[in-house]
């Protein structure tokens, strides 16, 4: 009991909890298909975690950044199983490579037969056209260019592309390691470096599900680092940047342009060029959109609040309300953290608030909340971004659709509940 008193016993404890559970998840094959043996690892590497950050800045930086690569490099061989989303990056570079625009036809409509791909059966929502910005396009074109380039594009699985988005991804999520550092505040820096180093969220959503939001997650924590320098102009671009890789940066205009923190002309001087430019190439080629703005209406997901209105009104009723929501509750934020110290924390608080409006949620949303939220010293963001792998791994989202289904069905038999209870209440009342 007494080593647990001990800062750097605890440290290395915590990072050896954390070690043995990454390597557990690594080495469990299909963590779907293995439901419990993937919440088992989780929650054992969320428990080293959880002790490392009460001694966190007892680590040595060097040694830190060693075990995190390591850490991150163990799932760099294997195809993901806790997202199937790679098929669909495959599939877009695939696409493009065969001179087609992405965004025109979805991934079952005749004039893409030409394009060759063993996993086009697999692509989820193959309902939708892509819905990935221009940026991310790019690199999707550029993996599909390289594997071509040494011959695998014809292998019977896309482990080549998918180690190729996980190296792309991967590099930005150690970049941005480097921006938390260059964006926290000096008593906080070494901490939030280190927790967003071995956060096993981070390392699971981008090496082991190889998902894209690491570039849209750099670039949004270095534009807060830009701002709070006073490089509006770069910062713009970088926000720009961060919005056409990923389309949820757009709302961190509002506390960009609000509270005092930057000259809106330098900063959107530099915001729409690095944003619009990168569209071009597929506007002028028959569009850049894809099935972006169909979410809420034919596609929803995880969002409590929008389910929720939903319910009460109608799809189309709950999308105007969840943005008057958002666009409220953004500019308070940005009025009530003025000034550019203030930054990181304006910027954590308004994408938390972003994806608790937004009709789809995803666990890899919250990369971008948490790792602004490290940079602020804020935990909210950070204990969100460590539970939704769980909530989204397991069928509790399923049971959830089960359970609405079954309330939609007996709506009568509901009716019937609830008068019975009015009656017992009234019978007790006397």
């Amino acid at each position: 009991m007494k080593l647990l008193k001990t800062p750097r016993f605890r440290a290395f404890l915590g990072l050896a909890l954390l070690a043995a559970g990454l390597i557990g998840l690594a080495a469990s094959g299909d963590l779907i298909a293995h439901a419990a043996r993937f919440a088992s690892f989780y929650v054992l590497a969320g428990a080293g975690f959880a002790v490392l950050a009460t001694a966190a800045t007892s680590l040595p930086l060097r040694g830190v950044i060693v075990a995190a690569v390591l850490l991150r490099l163990i799932f760099l061989p294997a195809l993901p199983s806790l997202s199937d989303d790679y098929h669909r990056y495959v599939w877009d570079g695939r696409v493009q490579l065969a001179g087609i625009n992405p965004y025109k036809y979805r991934p079952y409509e005749h004039p893409l037969d030409s394009v060759a791909y063993a996993g086009r059966e697999l692509i989820n929502h193959d309902e939708l056209k892509t819905v990935y910005p221009p940026l991310t396009q790019a690199v999707f074109f550029g993996v599909a260019q390289a594997t071509k380039a040494m011959g695998l594009e014809e292998a019977l699985t896309p482990r080549a592309e998918v180690v190729l988005f996980k190296l792309v991804f991967g590099a930005f999520d150690l970049a941005t390691a480097a921006a938390v550092w260059f964006l926290a505040a000096r008593r906080l820096r070494l901490r939030a470096t280190v927790l967003y180093l071995l956060c096993p969220a981070v390392i699971v959503q981008t090496w082991e599900s190889a998902h894209a939001e690491a570039a849209a997650v750099f670039f949004c924590v270095l534009a807060a680092a830009l701002l709070v320098r006073r490089r509006d102009g770069w910062a713009g671009i970088a926000l720009g940047v961060a919005a056409a890789f990923k389309v949820m940066p757009l709302g961190l205009l509002v506390p960009a342009l609000l509270g005092g923190r930057a000259s809106p002309a330098r900063f959107i001087a530099g915001f729409a060029p690095a944003f619009v430019i990168p569209y071009l190439p597929y506007l002028v080629t028959g569009g850049s959109f894809g099935s972006l703005f169909q979410g809420g209406f034919s596609w929803t997901g995880a969002s409590l609040l929008f389910l929720l209105l939903a319910r009460l009104f109608s799809p189309h009723v709950a999308s105007w309300l969840v943005l008057a929501v958002f666009v409220v509750g953004a500019i308070w934020i940005a009025r009530s953290l003025r000034g550019r110290e203030k930054t990181a924390e304006a910027f954590a608080w308004t994408m938390t608030l972003l994806i608790i409006c937004l009709p789809i949620v995803h666990a890899w949303y919250w990369l971008t909340p948490l790792a602004l939220g490290l940079a602020a010293g804020l935990w909210l963001p950070l204990a969100i971004g460590m539970v939704t792998p769980l909530t989204e791994s397991l069928p509790l989202w399923a049971w959830l659709a089960r359970a609405r289904q079954l309330s939609d069905a007996g709506d009568s038999a509901r009716a019937g509940v609830v008068l019975s209870i009015h009656r017992a209440v009234g019978i007790l009342k006397r």
